[in-house]
């Protein structure tokens, strides 16, 4: 325990020796995943906890369907209950992670390939990938802190990520950026850095190499944002 908890303090302070220490000594990912899950499953039982559920079925359907008429909405409301936000934020979440930890994992099983020294599988990439997303728990702390200080009940998620970029476009929810907006924040880059300096541990890659590596997915983002937004 005594461990983990030092390679936590040194994803902030030392991020290049903490992924030394993990590869070398071949430390389990399981405390950073179970870290990350736990934190994002008391985040929602806060938000849910203190936002005014009717106005938030009201938000969905209304960002949901901005163009639909008002029977279309209507019968969307009576279908989003309480319960179906709920699970659906923090059911979806935890799979929406996984399902980018696995693309994540896949892309760089792939691409690591240009190392002929390095004998990571996806399996060691997967559980790599939990390392990188430790940012995510102080970004849930600062949420969690925004949700008790705030003097509404009427917030929607994504404007509790008081870092995004988002903070600083101003982008509204119709807007094909908004959700990459809204979701690219200062944790977002602290992960980037993360990821940069992993890869330079256990990969012997040129910097520049691994700098576009960390790269793509960044613009695979703003892509996806542009076509599906």
């Amino acid at each position: 325990m005594k461990l983990q908890l030092s390679l936590f303090q040194d994803m902030v302070t030392r991020p290049k020796h903490a992924f030394t220490e993990i590869a070398e000594k071949n430390i389990s990912s399981w405390p950073a995943f179970i870290l990350i899950m736990l934190s994002m499953q008391l985040f929602y039982a806060l938000y849910f906890n203190n936002v005014d559920m009717a106005w938030l079925v009201d938000y969905t359907v209304n960002t949901s369907l901005g163009q639909a008429t008002p029977a279309e909405k209507e019968q969307l409301s009576q279908q989003l209950t309480e319960e179906t936000i709920r699970l659906s934020a923090s059911i979806g979440s935890v799979l929406m992670l996984v399902f980018y930890g696995l693309i994540t994992s896949v892309y760089l099983n792939v691409i690591t390939k240009l190392d002929e020294q390095n004998t990571d599988g996806f399996k060691d990439w997967f559980g790599f990938y939990w390392w990188v997303q430790i940012p995510a728990v102080l970004q849930l702390a600062l949420s969690s802190l925004v949700i008790l200080v705030a003097d509404t009940s009427q917030t929607p998620l994504m404007d509790l990520q008081v870092t995004s970029l988002n903070q600083i476009l101003a982008l509204s929810p119709t807007d094909k950026f908004y959700n990459f907006a809204a979701s690219f924040d200062l944790f977002s880059i602290w992960s980037i850095v993360l990821l940069f300096y992993g890869l330079s541990v256990r990969t012997q890659l040129k910097t520049s190499t691994i700098a576009n590596i960390c790269i793509i997915p960044f613009i695979f983002m703003l892509v996806f944002s542009l076509v599906f937004g």
